[in-house]
């Protein structure tokens, strides 16, 4: 069940802040070692710059210039989650196929932050 397993991946992250501090979070989920699969974790700041991702490329980067493949704009999506979550569906090359899948992300506000993981169809 990709949707509860990413709500539950998301969750885990939240409850490592909550125990550890952003520091320590971030330490963690900045390497590939805190990849599952396909999910991964990304952590965006209260300026609305992802400051936590696997791969150096996407930090410090504004989520709101997001365009998708077929050139809708989903940043904004992302950064309107509230602490009740939201799902943001969007077109993305997959990197594990090569090819462009919608992906579904769920994304909560949390301490001022927002965490997010999502999953590939296909």
């Amino acid at each position: 069940d990709a949707p509860a397993y990413t709500q539950a991946f998301v969750r885990q992250a939240m409850d490592l802040y909550d125990a550890v501090g952003l520091e320590d979070t971030l330490a963690y989920y900045n390497t590939p070692e805190s990849i599952d699969g396909q999910w991964y974790m990304f952590i965006i700041d209260q300026e609305g710059v992802t400051i936590g991702h696997h791969n150096a490329m996407f930090r410090g980067r504004d989520p709101s210039l997001r365009v998708d493949s077929t050139g809708y704009f989903y940043g904004d999506d992302l950064l309107s989650a509230t602490e009740a979550g939201r799902w943001v569906d969007y077109v993305l090359l997959n990197p594990a196929t090569g090819y462009d899948r919608q992906k579904h992300t769920w994304i909560v506000r949390h301490d001022g932050l927002l965490f997010a993981s999502g999953w590939y169809e296909g």
